[in-house]
């Protein structure tokens, strides 16, 4: 089977690295495990051996019939679909019934990486765990801490919706074909959130901090006076806040805007 490019396929080749990687979800065998792209099934194999169920979700139709002849375990289940349409809500509400704990893990297509993080972030209060391999760079923003060059608004709704953490480098070297540039493995901790908030306001947050970095090299002050349509009562709200409004967001924290967000209420909903 040959990578496609148009799906962002790069196969893992090293079999250490996937025991490295599968070693970071829970342990405990009644669980149920959401492969995201299990390509040619090198993770999916290992997987079946330690878990009670395995799903895994295949875009690309030239390889069911592949993976359904290499990996013939009776608790694994393939799904041939698209991630960003399948319904993992439902999905997740169901077998939430059914198993202990239920776990992620995806070498993400670089192409979608945000997309599937943030529908992964929607649901996560259906899940324990989301192991992702991201390329390096993109694992290093989504991990970022505030003050750092690489912190952006998706480093804040991680932080939001979990305990995020950069695990470890993986060399290109490591994949066939061999990518232009390192990997790395990041981990979320959905039962250990930094933040004990409901999922409608962290969907607002999200999406007020989004449009505050819209514009990051602007203020703090001019971005939120053009958020809320009123640079007066934005000036208001920081000064109670005791935030400089010369700041820029990449330097205010994630518990900084969550208390602009309960003085802001609504915004206009517009780029």
């Amino acid at each position: 089977m040959f990578a496609k490019k148009q799906f962002g396929q790069n196969f893992i080749t090293d079999k250490n690295l996937i025991l490295k990687i599968i070693s970071l979800l829970d342990s405990e065998p009644d669980q149920l495990v959401i492969e995201i792209g299990p390509g040619q099934g090198a993770l999916t194999k290992v997987l079946v051996e330690k878990y009670r169920h395995v799903l895994a979700i295949e875009i690309d139709k030239d390889l069911e019939s592949f993976l359904k002849a290499e990996i013939p375990n009776n608790n694994f289940e393939l799904v041939m679909a698209d991630i960003l349409t399948f319904d993992l809500s439902n999905y997740l509400k169901n077998q939430k019934k059914i198993y202990k704990k239920i776990s992620i893990i995806s070498n993400l297509p670089y192409y979608i990486t945000s997309e599937i993080i943030f529908k992964t972030f929607l649901n996560s209060e259906h899940l324990d765990k989301a192991i992702f391999m991201t390329q390096k760079e993109v694992a290093q923003r989504i991990t970022a801490t505030v003050g750092e060059n690489n912190y952006n608004n998706l480093s804040v709704a991680a932080e939001l919706y979990s305990h995020k953490k950069y695990e470890f480098t993986v060399r290109k070297q490591m994949f066939n074909p061999v990518p232009k540039v390192d990997s790395a493995i990041i981990s979320f901790n959905f039962n250990k959130p930094s933040f004990n908030i409901g999922l409608e306001d962290k969907i607002k947050v999200n999406e007020m901090v989004r449009k505050l970095f819209n514009n990051r090299r602007k203020t703090i002050l001019n971005n939120l006076g053009n958020l809320i349509g009123d640079k007066s009562r934005a000036q208001k709200i920081l000064e109670s806040l005791g935030i400089d409004f010369q700041l820029r967001p990449e330097v205010i924290s994630t518990s900084e805007y969550l208390q602009i967000y309960k003085l802001v209420g609504d915004f206009k909903n517009e780029d």
